[in-house]
């Protein structure tokens, strides 16, 4: 990735995790989850790994969020 582009990948296995994870929250819920929801559905250690993850997922293109709001992650794929 050069710079803060924005590029479409293909996802690392726990990558896709977190994803499916998110994806199916927002399905059964009809909100998305927070990162303490994201942490337990995944089984991560720390708040601070589940932002790694969302913003990996971010910058490749999969997620966005609604900037301002709380629990504003909407599917991009």
């Amino acid at each position: 990735m050069i710079g803060k582009k924005k590029v479409k990948e293909g996802l690392t296995p726990r990558q896709l995790e977190v994803y499916k994870e998110i994806v199916d929250f927002i399905k059964g819920n009809e909100y998305s989850p927070s990162y303490e929801e994201i942490k337990q559905l995944s089984k991560l250690r720390s708040k601070s790994e589940v932002h790694r993850y969302v913003h990996q997922l971010v910058r490749r293109g999969w997620i966005r969020f609604g900037y301002g709001r709380n629990r504003s992650i909407s599917i991009v794929r």
